[in-house]
């Protein structure tokens, strides 16, 4: 029996080396052969395996194709959590829905909630040599992606609750000291309630938010989801990310951070807070490798959960702002769309109309859905200046709401369009590309909701 199992480690390895070829560089620990380096087998002791290298090896090879099985250097190899059928379904959809009127760049994250397997990682445009792939190397701006956090915290310290209302003046005397930012044209009402605040991104009312939270809470708290800190998956080319610490914050910071403004993270870092309010609050954190063999077919690492589990917020504080997350993504809102003229009711109908959920597009007809978008500027190379139409629209939510399974996160960069007002916004492509990838993950129906971009079914 024991010859058996020996003879089956060694075809398994066989099989997944022949399927990846042997590294050029050898790694502590693989493929080690005493009298290959003439040395005397009773003299020699194998050095130690360096797990981390390994592993990074491994993540490192994603820069040239997403697979789920590669080298992890000097005759060994690493499974991988990408599901093949489902990294193909998340890269598909991301490409057909990337925007050619400006760079084409775009990229996505598909997270296990139960566990925190990475089950997919797609790119679409870029020049060759930009390091991939983006989920884990790329940072950009969240935006309002962040002020779900900060809802949850101010939930969690109970400052306020879903139905507490806030003025959405700007200009108030109690706040001037903070530098409100401004809300635009898109929010009519004097006052919102905390859950409309986050449904329909008001700036204003999300940043007194934050002041109420106060710096040091909400920084713990964006701490504890993971935000500015490594996801621990073992790859060096994955940046840390920015955020500062409190006692850094100038009076701007205060109410910018809240709200996702002056803070860079890479996607794996969202999809870990977004699959930590899916779990009731307790942290998921994600990992890429499942386990590693050597030539032998000897496990030298097999991924195993972490029994310390972080709790970033109290469960009622996370369940309560998933439910505003659903209401963001409504799939009665999907009745009466039009397309590429779909937009917010015009100043005469205001009073009459309520503005229909920011997410609708991402609303798949049978399952229910919870997400956020975020439009973020873009900031100019070499300066401290945006532009004033070129944007990171981003969509970040977890499906099914009433059982989460999935956590999906989609970024694209984008160019405002004349006469189409929705585009450009993380409510536009990201939204709609997240909806074709559930339903083509086999969620609802392919052909249930057509949506029209720049004149061609979508």
């Amino acid at each position: 029996m024991a010859q058996e199992n020996r003879i089956g480690k060694a075809t398994i390895a066989r099989n997944l080396i022949l399927s990846v070829g042997f590294g050029a560089i050898a790694v502590a620990g693989c493929g080690y052969n005493s009298a290959r380096d003439g040395l005397s087998p009773q003299k020699a002791s194998p050095p130690a395996i360096d797990i981390p290298a390994l592993k990074d090896a491994a993540l490192s090879s994603l820069a040239n194709g997403i697979q789920p099985v590669v080298n992890a250097g000097g005759g060994c190899v690493a499974e991988l959590t990408i599901d093949p059928k489902l990294q193909r379904a998340v890269s598909e959809t991301l490409c057909r829905y990337a925007d050619t009127n400006d760079t084409g760049v775009g990229w996505a994250i598909l997270m296990s909630v139960k566990d925190g397997a990475v089950l997919a990682l797609a790119d679409c445009g870029g020049i060759a040599d930009v390091p991939r792939p983006f989920a884990l190397t790329r940072m950009f701006t969240p935006g309002h992606l962040l002020s779900t956090l900060t809802v949850a915290a101010a939930f969690d310290a109970g400052i306020a609750t879903p139905s507490s209302e806030l003025f959405t003046d700007a200009s108030e005397a109690f706040y001037y000291q903070y530098k409100l930012p401004g809300d635009g044209g898109h929010i009519w009402e004097s006052t919102l309630t905390v859950s409309n605040a986050l449904v329909y991104s008001s700036n204003v009312v999300l940043a007194k938010l934050g002041i109420l939270v106060g710096r040091d809470r909400e920084y713990d708290v964006l701490n504890k989801f993971g935000i500015g800190t490594r996801s621990g998956i073992g790859f060096s080319g994955e940046p840390v990310g920015r955020l500062l610490p409190p006692d850094r914050w100038c009076s701007q910071q205060k109410t910018r951070i809240p709200i996702g403004q002056g803070v860079e993270v890479p996607s794996i870092q969202v999809s870990r807070a977004y699959a930590t309010l899916a779990n009731h609050g307790e942290r998921v954190d994600p990992y890429v490798v499942k386990r590693i063999v050597n030539a032998s077919g000897d496990t030298l690492y097999e991924h195993v959960a972490a029994t310390n589990k972080v709790r970033a917020v109290s469960r009622e504080a996370a369940d309560s702002t998933c439910g505003i997350l659903e209401g963001a993504v409504k799939t009665d809102d999907l009745k009466g769309m039009d397309g590429i003229h779909d937009e917010d009711p015009p100043a005469i109908a205001k009073a009459l109309v309520p503005p229909r959920a920011a997410g609708r597009r991402a609303a798949v007809k049978g399952v229910r859905i919870a997400g956020k978008t975020s439009t973020a500027q873009r900031m100019k190379p070499d300066s401290y200046e945006y532009y004033f139409d070129r944007y990171i629209a981003s969509f970040a939510g977890f499906f099914p709401a009433d059982a989460p399974e999935y956590v999906l996160v989609v970024c694209y960069e984008t160019k405002r369009v004349d006469g189409v007002p929705y585009l450009h916004q993380g409510g536009g492509r990201p939204a709609m590309a997240f909806a074709e990838t559930v339903r083509k993950m086999g969620y609802g129906s392919l052909d249930d909701g057509i949506i029209t971009v720049q004149g061609n079914e979508r």
